[in-house]
């Protein structure tokens, strides 16, 4: 499962690891806590955000109700227990969410009601690279973990072409900057193109047999 903040946050970050996870016939749920837009702006970005989902097999949730908000007024009791609910019912085995060290205070009000909800399960947490690149938070994000996107990077690309669109009061997403991030995510892993995560919690040493 992956929760995030906003609309193309799953899909900068982490839309790669999807297309990576859908390809190979696994179920991922990906929950969008808010949409701070109103009026045309938020029917078309809930339209951009229905085309992600179709492009990289995800399967798309609004559990705060996708209403016209930022998450910090939704506020973290009721965060807390959108995304409870949504785990009960997924029932995930890991959660991917924003890196507690993100430089966006919504992006880590949405890190901080992942890691709750996910307090009295057995689920892997790991956290996701910042959005921003040209920003101190993304210069001290260092993960443990890659994933090989090398394969799905056309399909990361689709998804996220029309939240490159420029729209009054935000700024579009710089689909250069997506892929220079992954490309230097490769290079540290070996690969043409990847996306990085920290581990905030794991159950068991991957890779081993009977570590887990």
């Amino acid at each position: 499962m992956v929760v995030v903040a906003h609309p193309d946050d799953a899909e900068i970050a982490a839309g790669g690891t999807i297309a990576h996870l859908t390809a190979r016939g696994v179920r991922v749920v990906t929950a969008v806590l808010s949409l701070p837009e109103s009026g045309a702006g938020a029917e078309r970005r809930t339209r951009y955000t229905e085309q992600a989902a179709a492009a990289l097999g995800y399967e798309l949730r609004w559990p705060t109700g996708g209403e016209n908000r930022q998450v910090v007024d939704i506020g973290e009791i009721a965060l807390v227990a959108a995304v409870d609910q949504l785990i009960a019912e997924v029932a995930p085995r890991a959660v991917l969410t924003h890196w507690s060290g993100d430089g966006h205070a919504d992006h880590r009000l949405a890190a901080r009601a992942a890691a709750a909800a996910t307090r009295t399960c057995r689920v892997d947490l790991y956290g996701m690279r910042p959005g921003e690149t040209r920003t101190p938070a993304f210069s001290r994000f260092a993960p443990q973990v890659f994933v090989d996107i090398t394969a799905h990077s056309a399909a990361k690309r689709r998804a996220l072409e029309p939240f490159g669109t420029a729209r009054p009061g935000f700024r579009p997403v710089d689909l250069a900057a997506v892929d220079a991030a992954d490309r230097f995510y490769g290079s540290l892993s070996g690969t043409d193109r990847a996306e990085g995560f920290v581990v905030e919690r794991a159950h068991g040493l991957g890779g081993l047999p009977g570590a887990d």
